[in-house]
């Protein structure tokens, strides 16, 4: 008599389709960081009108939205805690006029070219902080803490850039689409001196590639990687592979403020996303929590497909 053996199977094997899948995975996120880091160089760009680079932040507080009405109670926290900056609003027409009047033909061309109303406020901030400086913030934002306290144990002129790490995700997170990147830097509230190498390079960075993207498919991902966090995470650890001999991964768990050549100020996820209660955000009554972020402007269509777990402000 033949006995049949029982197989068993193991839950925890993958299909080949599934191998297959995270196959391709795995060499879009080397693509994704080839392209952005294959040179050895920073391009040196000065376009007429724009300031030299100097490690000093103005004392801007830029906001944009629509309509000039829009300025509210939150709006308001920023302009309460800073009686020494100067507040300034763009509602839509003047903003594209500033950068008309600012940038070189082909930088506004891309300006008005850009599908997407949220494209366009991604764009102009890279743009007004480029020509201007200073601390841009979305509208839907809390300012929490002064601004000169921001900086522990210096002062703002000082420094060039100040940012703050969005996620810190693990590469499953990735996968899921909870987020473009592991590491990932906020862009609803950035400081900057004008002239910032990483302003000018995210500025032409943006023009160049809309010149090939396809204008009908405005996908979120595709939105992400255009304008949104996804390029300005990769111009940044770019910058700062080439100038500094960082590696986005030196942020990885980073639970203290990071000074990078009297250039670059890191502050922790809490400091611009608190209240996550994940990846180390800590509440936003943390001392370390500056500003709140609310994504009242969430820019997704209620019918579109979630590819990325993640509420953006248009403004």
């Amino acid at each position: 008599m033949v006995r049949l053996r029982r197989i068993r199977r193991n839950p925890f094997r993958l299909s080949l389709l599934s191998k297959i899948l995270i196959l391709i995975f795995i060499l879009w996120q080397l693509f994704n960081w080839y392209s952005i880091s294959n040179t050895d160089s920073l391009e040196i760009i000065q376009w007429s009108g724009i300031p030299i680079y100097v490690p000093n932040i103005p004392k801007h507080i830029i906001q944009t939205s629509k309509s000039s009405s829009d300025v509210n109670i939150a709006a308001n926290s920023f302009i309460r805690l800073n009686p020494t900056y100067q507040y300034i609003h763009y509602n839509d027409s003047i903003a594209e006029n500033f950068v008309r009047r600012t940038m070189p033909d082909y930088i506004y061309q891309t300006y008005i070219s850009l599908p997407e109303s949220v494209m366009k406020a991604d764009y102009f901030r890279y743009i007004v902080l480029l020509v201007k400086g200073g601390i841009y913030t979305d509208m839907d934002t809390i300012c929490l803490q002064p601004i000169d306290t921001w900086i522990k144990g210096m002062i703002m002129n000082r420094t060039g850039l100040i940012i703050g790490i969005e996620a810190d995700a693990s590469l499953w997170d990735v996968w899921q689409g909870d987020y473009a990147r592991q590491i990932q830097f906020v862009q609803w509230t950035i400081a900057a001196a004008p002239g910032h190498p990483i302003l000018y390079d995210i500025v032409k960075r943006i023009a160049d590639i809309s010149r090939t993207m396809i204008r009908d498919m405005t996908s979120e991902k595709q939105i992400l990687e255009w304008t949104g966090p996804a390029i300005w995470t990769d111009v940044i650890t770019n910058y700062i592979s080439i100038k500094y001999g960082f590696s986005w991964r030196n942020f990885k768990n980073l639970n203290q403020p990071l000074l990078i050549g009297n250039d670059i100020y890191v502050l922790p996820i809490t400091a611009f996303s608190p209240g996550l209660n994940r990846m180390g955000s800590k509440p936003i009554t943390d001392p370390e929590a500056k500003v709140q972020h609310f994504f009242q402007g969430s820019w997704r269509k209620s019918n579109e497909k979630r590819s990325v777990k993640r509420k953006r402000s248009s403004h």
